[in-house]
């Protein structure tokens, strides 16, 4: 079972539900609705932008990272990402939204 690990959070959030998931800020005034909002998480001070990253499950365990040319950037395992370039996740990585710690697990 595939989660993402936020830092702060109580537990963490599963990524079985769908193939794609948009991570970001909700913001109803520009109509932003991320799947996963990171607001709680301290994603504002984070620098979490609106529609910052895109987690996608091709098949049934492969899955990838897309930073949606973010403000702050997404970072995995200290590597920073180029918009819109895939990156293949493994158990363990440490994922950067701006500032904002996740971990992901497979």
């Amino acid at each position: 079972m595939a989660t993402l690990e936020i830092e702060g959070a109580d537990k963490p959030l599963s990524l079985e539900e769908k193939a794609e998931y948009t991570l970001g800020r909700v913001d109803p005034a520009s109509h932003s609705f991320p799947d996963i909002d990171l607001t709680p998480y301290g994603g504002v001070d984070a620098g979490v932008s609106r529609r910052h990253a895109k987690i996608t499950r091709l098949g049934g365990d492969r899955f990838y990272i897309m930073d949606l040319s973010s403000t702050n950037f997404t970072h995995v395992n200290g590597e920073r990402l180029a918009a819109f370039e895939p990156k293949a996740l493994a158990d363990g990585d440490e994922i950067l939204l701006g500032t904002l710690k996740a971990t992901f697990h497979a």
